[in-house]
């Protein structure tokens, strides 16, 4: 049998690009045809070009490999140890006991996971010098932005998810860069000071150090509530289950003027704004428990309501905001599949969740599935997320005090300088702007887009946060430190990455991009060596999929992370039901599809007022036309 399959899989080799073969060697027979299939297609370059219902089969082998094969567990799990769910049917505070085999999975002060081994990069951490690759490839010359596709609420809506999902516990060590003379007199730092990432032993043999999460990676609201009992107390104000907000619906702040909020560290003002949205969408769940439900007390109440908007928070993501990220029919069927199954939403508001996580949906599965690797968030899932061109310069703030004008566009007050918006001193902007001028501002302003070049000037020169929201004494260069964080934390540099994410490696820098001056850049940079590209520099430099506002490199990240956040929770699949929400708390997750439905819950008309098509995204400029409608089904689509 060994020797059929060793035959078989010699013959695959003939038509696998060589640097893969070794990765085919590991998998089943079975799983290397499914390859072969995915491989076949990329190397023509043609999987998002196919019909829908044919690129989700694609995108469904492909995740089935990366669950396989690019889930890695650092850190020792206990066997056998099981705790009863039921003793907890609710959200704790520390992120515990959702996993029923693994109570710590997924706390506050796990390990982060990895898709990808580490790479040890300890006598390249500075080769070449981050301050160049940061002036040289990465700053702003002139803001891009994404056209009407994404607005400055959605390039907030991801940081609040960041807040929600990762942040690494530092050392007491600190590191300081300084600015090689070729470039020095292009950087706003000469030098810059930060902490190291803090690394623990793991106990194991393959992946022997790690770095800890001091935020919960479940979906579960911590950018509201805090990622532990000390947090929350301070969010909560004990009565009838609520949580602290000013009268004026923006955060309130504690007498050092700090925002009061589940975190609160390095926030700027469109952070803060959606923190405010959604403390009143859980104000307004435990108003409308209490109403049905007159016997539930205070922490009933709170951890009903927890339950209710962390579940709104994740619905809005997966079939708004990355609908818009990844506008293409495929991706509007995949992200809706994920929520509701192929079946769809009406099937599956009549029938319940029937069938497999295929037909059903991954949401309201029997029990959730790891696929043998404890749930967490990843180092490579980090890396990808940086995101931070998306912002622009300044901020377009609109008059909503006169009648909207074409496409409900409402004029130009004033451009705020981004800075003006940043930490405590966007606090104090914010709150002389209100919420509903801020929300209707961002969503007629574009966002930044992810490319070279477009890395905001005036993050080079951050003043950082503490996790209590206070600033820190040394300034610092953020697109230089990213690219030594992820030298630091050992992930794969671009071709590498892709490789272990089964994906074709590049072999030359035309095959990268075709702007000839970010070739020459490149080449400046790092040589003819492509195997030295920083993982950062090569997603911003990627060609871009028409529709994608990121790389298929940070795409397929995507892929495999959006899936494992909801089928690997509890609360999002054995106990996604009435008993756990409420009859009422359940129907209003039901009934919520968009971030529309909780801006239009809590400013009436604002939504009907401001935005132009009524089927345009919060997520999308306000002013854009409505999409083309098709009457040809969905899943028999042929991409545009």
């Amino acid at each position: 049998m060994a020797f059929f399959v060793s035959s078989i899989k010699n013959l695959l080799y003939c038509f696998i690009h060589e640097d893969f073969h070794e990765a085919v060697s590991k998998m089943t027979i079975i799983d290397s045809f499914l390859f072969l299939i995915v491989h076949l297609v990329d190397k023509l370059g043609i999987w998002h070009r196919l019909p829908v219902f044919l690129g989700l089969f694609y995108l469904a082998i492909r995740r089935h490999l990366h669950q396989e094969y690019n889930l890695f567990n650092v850190g020792k799990s206990p066997s056998g140890v099981r705790f009863n769910p039921g003793d907890y049917p609710y959200r704790t505070a520390d992120g515990r006991y959702n996993e029923p085999f693994n109570e710590a999975a997924g706390s506050q002060g796990s390990f982060f996971g990895r898709n990808i081994l580490p790479v040890d990069q300890k006598d390249k951490l500075m080769k070449p010098d981050p301050m160049v690759v940061a002036t040289k490839l990465l700053a702003r010359r002139q803001y891009k932005d994404t056209g009407k596709q994404f607005n400055m609420i959605a390039a907030s809506w991801i940081q609040f998810m960041i807040h929600d999902w990762v942040d690494h516990l530092e050392d007491t060590n600190q590191i300081e860069l300084v600015a090689p003379k070729a470039v020095a007199g292009k950087c706003p730092l000469s030098s810059f000071k930060f902490y190291e990432t803090k690394r623990f032993p793991t106990g194991s043999y393959e992946i022997k150090t790690g770095t800890k999460n001091i935020r919960t990676p479940w979906w579960d609201g911590s950018a509201i509530y805090g990622s532990n009992a000390e947090r929350l107390q301070k969010v909560r104000t004990f009565k009838d289950g609520k949580l602290k907000i000013s009268e004026s619906g923006l955060l309130v702040h504690d007498e050092d003027g700090i925002p009061i909020a589940g975190d609160v560290r390095n926030n700027w003002a469109g952070v803060s704004t959606l923190q405010a949205l959604f403390i009143k969408e859980h104000n307004a769940v435990c108003d409308a428990l209490k109403k049905e439900y007159p016997d539930l007390n205070d922490e009933e109440l709170y951890r009903h309501a927890r339950l209710v908007t962390s579940a709104v928070i994740a619905k809005i993501h997966t079939i708004d905001w990355t609908v818009e990220l990844l506008k293409t029919d495929m991706l509007l069927a995949g992200m809706r599949a994920n929520w509701y199954g192929l079946l769809g939403k009406k099937f599956k508001d009549t029938f319940g969740h029937v069938g497999n996580a295929t037909l059903g949906g991954l949401v309201g599965q029997r029990k959730p599935v790891n696929h043998g690797v404890p749930y967490s968030l990843t180092e490579e899932f980090v890396s990808v997320y940086r995101m931070h061109p998306i912002l622009p310069d300044s901020l377009h703030l609109r008059n909503i005090n006169v009648p909207p004008g074409p496409n409900k566009s409402p004029p130009l007050l004033e451009k705020v300088p981004m800075p003006d918006l940043v930490g405590h001193k966007g606090e104090k902007t914010l709150s002389q702007i209100g919420f509903t001028r801020l929300i209707v501002s961002m969503g007629h302003q574009a966002c930044g887009a992810l490319e070279l070049w477009n890395y905001p000037s005036w993050l080079r020169d951050l003043v950082p946060q503490d996790v209590d929201g206070k600033d820190r004494p040394d300034h610092v260069d953020l697109a230089s430190l990213e690219i030594y964080r992820d030298r630091e934390r050992k992930v794969a540099r671009y071709n590498q990455f892709r490789r272990a994410l089964l994906l074709i490696p590049i072999n030359r820098w035309e095959d990268l991009t075709d702007d000839k001056e970010a070739i020459e850049t490149l080449k400046e940079v790092y040589g003819d060596d492509v195997e030295a590209l920083d993982l950062t520099v090569g997603l911003m430099a990627e060609k871009k999929i028409e529709g994608f506002a990121i790389s298929e490199t940070a795409f397929i990240i995507f892929l495999q992370m959006a899936t494992r956040r909801l089928e690997a929770d509890r609360f999002f699949t054995s106990n996604f039901n009435e008993e756990t929400y409420t009859k009422k708390g359940f129907e209003w997750v039901n009934s919520t599809e968009s971030l529309k439905d909780v801006l239009e819950r809590h400013y009436p008309g604002l939504t009907k007022k401001w935005i132009y098509s009524s089927s345009t995204s919060a997520f999308s400029v306000w002013d854009s036309p409505p999409s083309a409608q098709s009457c040809i089904p969905l899943y028999l689509r042929l991409p545009s």
